[in-house]
């Protein structure tokens, strides 16, 4: 039925409260079904104190254990479970689709005159999976059947005696399970008695809300702390803005000196100004000099037997010195012109 269907129909409050129930119950024995039995039988609402009506009174209980003392521990009467004596109950193993339990429910209850002796309306059954993994797509089932009567007998003789049971089921000889079945459902469905509360469900569902809430209250701290943060970067904008141009100054004025430094080291002309002045002989003057850091050129004029270009190789700053000007023959006691050019030495870094 979809959510249109409900909203135009005439069920009251309590119906829709009971579909809403018998919805919640599905959807968890759907989820129950997924899980390995180690997990069911350790998340299961049955409870582990159990009651057998015997002709001297209760013998009680506890994860297939009897119990040494004949009567219940302190608070034991209320959400204990009742034992149906194992002749009471008609036990068969059937084989049908695997299919939700819900769905079983409802093909077994389509069934059951065929499954029982007895006819439905004298009846209640209930079943359990013993293999889920059947070939053929299918699973294998014990089915339990017990008459109303006697089912109904050992609820009222327990009510009487002060026992509030929360489940009635049966302890089979031979079998590995403590016990099977629980026929209290149907009981109290046949007297027309709402079932019990299962509280489980409602607290795992509490459970689940306050892990939601408290992952939304730690997404709301964490956006309010980037918010914050935010705010402060945006407060602070304008003084690292001024600091970055700050740095972007200092910087530029930085490349600039290295710039500087750079050039000249290259250059050099404290040092060439230095090699060239040990350089010229005397009776050597120079009249125009030019310097771009990797060759030089010098004008002036000399005595007529000094040899320029040998006098500047041997500075050791230059080489290869040449002439730009053919030259004449020396002469004693004459000066002459000269107009030399010479490469500076490569240096070597250590």
């Amino acid at each position: 039925m979809s959510l249109q269907e409900i909203l135009n129909s005439e069920m009251d409050l309590a119906s829709v409260s009971a579909a809403a129930g018998r919805a919640w119950r599905w959807w968890v024995a759907e989820l129950a079904a997924m899980l390995p039995p180690a997990w069911r039988s350790g998340l299961s609402s049955r409870p582990r104190l159990f009651a057998e009506r015997e002709a001297s009174g209760w013998r009680y209980w506890r994860d297939g254990e009897p119990l040494a003392d004949d009567r219940p521990p302190p608070g034991a009467q209320r959400g204990l479970g009742l034992l149906l004596p194992g002749e009471a109950v008609l036990v068969r193993r059937i084989e049908v689709p695997r299919m939700p339990p819900a769905d079983v429910r409802r093909m077994l209850a389509l069934d059951i005159d065929r499954l029982s002796p007895l006819g439905g309306g004298l009846i209640h059954f209930d079943s359990e999976v013993i293999d889920r993994d059947g070939e053929g797509g299918k699973q294998t089932l014990l089915l339990g059947i017990v008459r109303r009567a006697a089912a109904r007998q050992l609820v009222e003789t327990a009510g009487a005696e002060g026992l509030s049971p929360a489940a009635l089921s049966v302890r089979l000889d031979g079998d590995g399970e403590p016990q099977r079945f629980d026929f209290l459902p149907a009981v109290r469905e046949a007297a027309g008695e709402r079932p019990a509360a299962n509280a489980r469900p409602w607290w795992w569902a509490a459970v689940g809300v306050l892990f939601l809430l408290n992952f939304a209250v730690l997404v709301g701290r964490d956006m309010a702390s980037v918010s914050h943060l935010k705010k402060l970067v945006d407060s602070q904008r304008p003084a690292a803005e001024a600091a970055m141009r700050l740095r972007l100054r200092v910087d530029r004025e930085q490349a600039r000196r290295e710039d500087l430094v750079r050039r000249g080291s290259a250059s050099e002309p404290l040092r060439m100004l230095a090699a060239l002045t040990g350089a010229l002989p005397k009776g050597a003057w120079v009249q125009r000099l030019e310097w771009n850091g990797q060759a030089i050129r010098i004008v002036g004029s000399k005595s007529g037997e000094l040899d320029m270009p040998a006098a500047i190789r041997g500075s050791g700053f230059f080489t290869n010195p040449r002439p730009l000007t053919a030259a004449s023959a020396p002469r004693p006691e004459s000066v002459q012109p000269f107009d030399i050019t010479a490469d500076a030495r490569a240096r070597t870094r250590a």
